[in-house]
């Protein structure tokens, strides 16, 4: 039976095809034939599982990308670092990712028929464009993007962690490979384009990020993604690559585009340290900078406290101290405790437990007691609790 699986994998049957296909019996040879006489700048590389076809596409560096000079190089710089969530030193050290796929599901029906690697190399941004020609090249369309994917540590997408990744995982292990995905550090993008410019762009796919972040218009050859399938499909049906001609210009400037935004934003933290009105022409919301990058900007909080409210100054106090930045926190717990918070009082006391200043944590814990006992709006049962529990709490 294994032999049997085997063979038929070999040919490309693979479960949950869909049956309203009928692919031409044709020789792998003809569909790669097809492939460069459609893209005259392609490549066949042979590996270890036979033939795959790359698009290769050189643009310079001196052609920008919407408003993105691609010639900049990355500047070190923390902040940029704490919202990438990753240390990025060079951009040649990315590696941008995107994929075309047979269907929106990960399950074993659906497949990879092309996969846009884009990277920065000498004075070009390289676009690689691995294109299936057909099921049973799929192995080596496989192997192929391992081999580009072990050349580089860093991997950018949109979406990838949730789509392009599973996907690339289905495809591998119905294949028996080994799972090459997990050796490479990945930043998905649409996470801190969500977090960052969601607030004031609403809808923050990668079409609006080019349209109001990169200031990107793109060509007609454009093609919308959702047609990507049944153009893949006409290919496979009548060996005609042309069908896919626009589907490639969609997933090239997909792939540019996470390599621009990546230089965008370094290049805006650079320049926002000087004017920091560029977070908000920019799109960029200071709420949420702030609060994921306490590192940098509390004490810029903490000198505008009075502009939060009650719920928002305790969240900060709270996120500062597990940060490690006590005496900041220490600051706004006393603040609201002296304005008669018996939650901030309570942290004070429990800190000063922990550091058994004895003193300070019977002050603390006498004022909790007070500001329980004087509260009206906690119920009798839950009071009574409460002020058990800060009364047999002891020095550790």
């Amino acid at each position: 039976m294994s032999d049997i699986l085997s063979r038929l994998r070999d040919l490309g049957v693979t479960k949950g095809f869909p049956e309203t296909i009928k692919i031409t019996a044709k020789k792998p040879s003809e569909q790669m034939d097809a492939l460069m006489k459609t893209f005259p700048n392609g490549i066949i590389v042979e590996n270890d599982h036979g033939y795959a076809f790359i698009n290769r596409i050189k643009q310079p560096l001196s052609k920008p990308h919407g408003e993105i000079n691609m010639e900049k190089e990355i500047i070190n710089a923390p902040l940029f670092n704490s919202m990438m969530e990753i240390s990025v030193n060079r951009k040649e050290e990315t590696l941008a990712f995107d994929t075309e796929t047979s269907g929106l599901s990960n399950g074993s029906g659906s497949f990879i028929f092309m996969l846009g690697l884009g990277y920065f190399e000498a004075e070009n941004y390289i676009v690689d464009q691995l294109i299936l020609p057909d099921l049973s090249a799929e192995k080596a369309f496989l192997r192929q993007t391992e081999l580009i994917f072990s050349r580089f540590p860093i991997l950018l997408s949109y979406n990838g962690k949730s789509f392009d990744i599973p996907m690339l995982q289905s495809r591998i292990h119905f294949h028996l490979m080994p799972d090459f995905t997990k050796s490479i550090t990945h930043c998905d993008l649409l996470k801190l384009t969500r977090r960052y410019w969601k607030p004031a762009l609403g809808a923050v796919n990668l079409s609006n990020i080019e349209h109001y972040v990169l200031k990107l218009q793109r060509g007609d050859e454009e093609v919308p993604g959702y047609l990507a399938p049944e153009l893949y499909r006409d290919f496979l049906r009548d060996g005609d690559a042309s069908h896919i001609a626009g589907v490639a210009y969609h997933n090239q400037i997909d792939v540019i585009s996470l390599s621009a935004f990546l230089l965008y934003l370094n290049d805006l933290v650079i320049n926002a340290e000087k004017d920091p009105d560029l977070w908000k022409i920019n799109n960029v919301s200071e709420t949420a900078l702030m609060k994921h990058n306490l590192k940098f900007f509390s004490g810029r909080i903490i000198a505008d406290l009075n502009n939060l409210s009650l719920k928002e100054k305790k969240a900060l106090a709270s996120k500062l101290q597990r940060n490690g930045e006590s005496e900041k926190a220490l600051e706004i717990f006393s603040e609201l405790a002296a304005a008669g918070d018996h939650e901030a009082a309570e942290k004070l006391m429990i800190y000063y437990l922990k550091i058994k200043d004895n003193e300070k944590s019977e002050f603390y814990r006498s004022l909790a007691i007070d500001l329980i006992e004087k509260d009206e709006t906690i119920g009798i049962w839950s009071k009574a609790d409460k002020l058990t529990k800060i009364r047999n709490r002891k020095t550790r």
